[in-house]
């Protein structure tokens, strides 16, 4: 949920979150326009897959795995206008 359009929000955020947790689900807010919780909702997700996927590959012979490497891209603030 994008958190720098609070004006337009149709459901509030204990809403949102509550909903999170019934399903289960991590819930952030964010905002790409003023760099909040981008790269977080990215991380979040990625290790959330991670889990899943790893619990699917318990008791296979081998997991094979993929090593990431790179620098932080420097954030622009004014990437949105």
């Amino acid at each position: 949920m994008q958190n720098n359009l609070t004006r337009y929000k149709l459901v509030q955020t204990h809403t949102a979150k509550a909903f999170a947790d019934e399903l289960g689900i991590p819930f952030l807010e964010t905002s790409a326009k003023d760099s909040i919780n981008v790269e977080q909702a990215f991380l979040t997700m990625a290790a959330e897959i991670k889990n899943k996927m790893g619990s699917q590959l318990t008791g296979s012979k081998s997991a094979e795995s993929v090593q990431m490497k790179g620098k932080p891209i420097p954030q622009n603030k004014n990437c949105c206008g």
